[in-house]
Order: structure tokens, then C-alpha cells, then sequence
């Protein structure tokens, strides 16, 4: 078992959860209430923010029928067209309220009318979280310091804020998923994932709908943490290519957070047997012998914290195996200064 600090901070999550999930609850409702009249939604991250920000385009759509905006940076140094947008509410992610292309980007918008919404650890005595400058209302993490390079509590923390944002009911979903946490924990499933991606080339996490953002927050875990190139794919897009590189010295990660077998999950574990690719599925009933069965929250959304969760303790255990510091990385930093 890991003693990094990236360990000991992704495994405050479940006292995060419990303890924060009924204050999360309340304020999103009260902002669901004033933002009603704004039929467009706009969702601002980047990094692990970027990956939670997916995981709520899927969950605003299931809750409204439309898709959400998932707004580019970039967009705001350019020239464009005026545009009005005061139809749209943004919802601006960032743990420390510093990443300068976001704050950015939520002035921007507001300066065209949008109503915005900081979801940050920052509070209101933080001169230097340029985000609250921006915001008109503001949802505290609570989930404490963060001192790993790596994002791990607070990612779990913005899923939640995020369910709350789009109409989903977070006590109950809370409390289960908090003790799915820890059982997965205790079963050693991390150490055992850790085992299976031991000295592979690549790894490639697969999901589908909104554990997507889980998968893809997963490979950013490998990438920053490990140094292993790794990739995230919807289980369906993964045949239309991707699959074409896998070889032996690769590993894949199915995630099922769904409780109805799935033809895309078929379709790919039939094809990476026929090209000897090794891979596991997580929360996959089908494959017995590659499989690792977890413990549900009823919530289907919920079950995006379960991968999430996994990834980071299996990157931390990875990373004591190969020698590597997870909680410093030689060139990133907690914060990160986009221009």
C-alpha cells in the first residue's frame, strides 16, 4: 500500500464525501434555482477539471435534453464575432481558482452577459484566485489541501458538484459510493489493477456516457504520475481505429459503470482476445476470467467516482513499484499557468 501523499489524499475522499455531499446539495439547488431561466449551459476545465466537465456534458444532457457547451480556451483570445450570451450560465471547474486561461475565459463570458458559477477549493479571502474575480456565485470543494501534483479528492469531490448542478440527487449517492470506496479499497483492487499494467507499453481505459470522463481522467493519472502513455477511448469509438495499435505489450481497461450488457463491451473484448492484447474489465460480469467485480452505488452516475478512484491509487501503487515520486513531477506543477 502506497504512503505517498497522493495516496493519503485520494483516500480522504470518502470523508470528503459524506461529510461535504449534503452542502453540496444544498447550494447547487439554490443556484438551479436562480440560473433557471438560462437554457444553456457552459462547462469550463482543464486538466482533471477538463475530464470532470465531460462527465457533466453527459449528465446535463440526460437531465435537459440538450447538449451542453464545453468551451475552449483558446476561443477567448481570438477575435471573434460579438456574440450575446447572456442566455447561458458557465460553469467554471478549477481546484485552486489560479488557472489564468480559465478565469480568462469566465470573464469573458460574463463580459457578454453569462451568468458564472466558480466550483474551486479557493475562498473568498484568496486575492490570488483570479476565478472569483469572475464569478457571480461560487461552490466550495471543502475537500481540504491538495499538495500532490496529481488531482485526486477534489476530482471526486467536482463529480459530485457537478451531479448537483445537473439535477441529481447527491445524499443517498454520497453515502453509497463512500462505502463502495472504501470495500474496493480494502479488497486490494488497485494493487491488483497495479499488477496487471505492470510493464505495459500503453494502456487504453474504455467506458461509455459519463464514465468517460472517469476513463479519460484515468489516463492523465498514468500519464502525469507514471510516465506511461495512455489513452481513453468510448468503448464503441475504440473499434472505429484506435484498436489498430494495440499489440501484446499493450493493456486495456474496460469500465462497465452500466448494469445491461453492452454490444460495444462485446464487440471489443471479442476483438482484443482475437488480437492477444490483454485487458481487464472493471465492474464486468461477462469476462470471468478477466474481471474485477466492484461494488455499485445505485446511482449509475455515481459509479464514475469508483474509476476515478481506482485509477489514482493504482497510479500511486505503480509508482512506488517503478521507483517514481507521484507527488512531485520534475516538470508540472499543482497549478498551471496557461496563457
Amino acid at each position: 500500500m502506497s504512503n505517498s501523499i497522493m495516496a493519503k489524499e485520494a483516500r480522504q475522499a470518502p470523508q470528503v464525501l459524506c461529510f461535504e455531499a449534503p452542502r453540496w446539495q444544498s447550494e447547487a439547488f439554490a443556484i438551479r434555482r436562480l440560473v433557471a431561466q438560462r437554457p444553456t449551459s457552459v462547462l469550463l476545465g482543464r486538466g482533471s477539471s477538463g475530464n470532470v466537465c465531460t462527465f457533466a456534458a453527459y449528465l446535463f444532457a440526460l437531465q435537459t435534453g440538450r447538449q451542453p457547451v464545453e468551451f475552449r480556451p483558446w476561443l477567448n483570445t481570438q477575435p471573434l464575432p460579438e456574440a450575446d450570451w447572456s442566455d447561458a450560465v458557465v460553469y467554471a471547474f478549477s481546484y485552486s481558482g489560479k488557472s489564468t486561461d480559465i478565469a480568462a475565459s469566465a470573464e469573458w463570458l460574463r463580459a457578454r452577459g453569462a451568468l458564472v458559477v466558480a466550483v474551486t477549493e479557493a475562498g473568498a479571502g484568496a486575492s490570488n484566485a483570479q476565478l472569483l474575480q469572475s464569478a457571480h456565485h461560487t461552490i466550495r470543494l471543502g475537500c481540504g489541501p491538495e499538495l500532490a501534483v496529481p488531482a485526486t479528492k477534489s476530482v471526486i469531490a467536482q463529480l459530485f458538484i457537478a451531479a448537483a448542478l445537473a439535477g441529481y440527487e447527491l445524499t443517498q449517492a454520497a453515502e453509497q459510493t463512500a462505502a463502495s470506496l472504501l470495500a474496493i479499497d480494502a479488497a486490494g483492487v488497485p494493487e491488483q489493477l497495479a499488477t496487471f499494467l505492470e510493464g505495459a507499453r500503453t494502456v487504453t481505459w474504455l467506458a461509455r456516457g459519463p464514465s468517460i470522463g472517469g476513463a479519460l481522467d484515468a489516463a492523465l493519472k498514468l500519464q502525469e504520475s507514471v510516465a506511461i502513455p495512455a489513452f481513453a477511448y468510448s468503448t464503441a469509438e475504440y473499434l472505429h481505429g484506435p484498436i489498430a495499435a494495440a499489440s501484446p505489450q499493450d493493456r486495456v481497461v474496460i469500465f462497465s459503470g452500466a448494469d445491461e450488457p453492452m454490444a460495444s463491451k462485446q464487440a471489443v473484448t471479442i476483438a482484443l482476445l482475437a488480437r492477444g492484447v490483454p485487458f481487464l474489465c472493471l465492474g464486468c460480469d461477462q469476462t470471468p476470467e478477466a474481471q474485477l467485480p466492484l461494488p455499485f452505488p445505485q446511482a449509475r452516475w455515481a459509479r464514475t467516482a469508483l474509476l476515478a478512484y481506482i485509477a489514482q491509487l493504482t497510479c500511486a501503487a505503480l509508482a512506488e513499484r517503478y521507483g517514481i515520486d507521484p507527488d512531485q513531477h520534475p516538470s508540472l506543477r499543482k497549478v498551471t499557468q496557461t496563457h
